[in-house]
């Protein structure tokens, strides 16, 4: 919580709200998580662009999680990165200011496929998502959380905006 400014927000898979709100309902996910059921986001180095006490920042990120569908244990990469407005706060510390992922792509696969029954897959409804996010939306929607369905993806519009926003930020100006 310490990482965001207090009028943060973030715009993700799951939410698009304040940063408080974000970090209540990751406790929430976190609790409902079950034994052996394993989470990681993996960040590469990031490139920043700091103007006095404004930065801006896009980091590449993979979620990588293993989970059971049936009884079969399941791979779930994403790859998409962070968009991040940064701002340095009066004590000295930066901060979050406002948090957009940017989705490029993603995958389940089992872990091991000998055994795996054809249908296992079969009655995976995907329709009505995103389709850089396919999988990790009826990830979220099968862990009980409602998946959005006005996400950012590589090469969009919204991208080109954001962009043009970090560049609004860093002059100082509101975005």
């Amino acid at each position: 919580a310490d990482c965001f400014c207090q009028d943060a927000t973030i715009n993700i898979s799951w939410i698009n709200a304040p940063a408080s709100e974000f970090v209540a309902r990751s406790k929430e996910m976190a609790a409902k998580r079950k034994p052996g059921t394993h989470l990681k986001h993996v960040f590469a180095s990031p490139l920043v662009r700091i103007e006095v006490k404004r930065a801006f920042s896009i980091c590449h990120v993979n979620l990588e999680s293993r989970d059971e569908i049936d009884g079969h244990a399941v791979d779930l990469r994403v790859w998409f990165r962070f968009f991040d407005l940064l701002r340095k706060e009066e004590d000295g510390k930066w901060r979050i200011h406002n948090r957009t992922a940017v989705y490029e792509k993603d995958r389940i696969d089992p872990v091991d496929p000998r055994g795996v029954p054809a249908a296992l897959f079969a009655n995976m409804d995907l329709s009505g998502f995103v389709p850089a996010t396919r999988y990790l939306s009826w990830y979220v929607a099968r862990m009980g959380f409602k998946p959005r369905t006005d996400m950012v993806t590589v090469y969009s519009q919204e991208e080109q905006t954001l962009k043009r926003r970090s560049d609004v930020w860093l002059r100082g100006e509101a975005v």
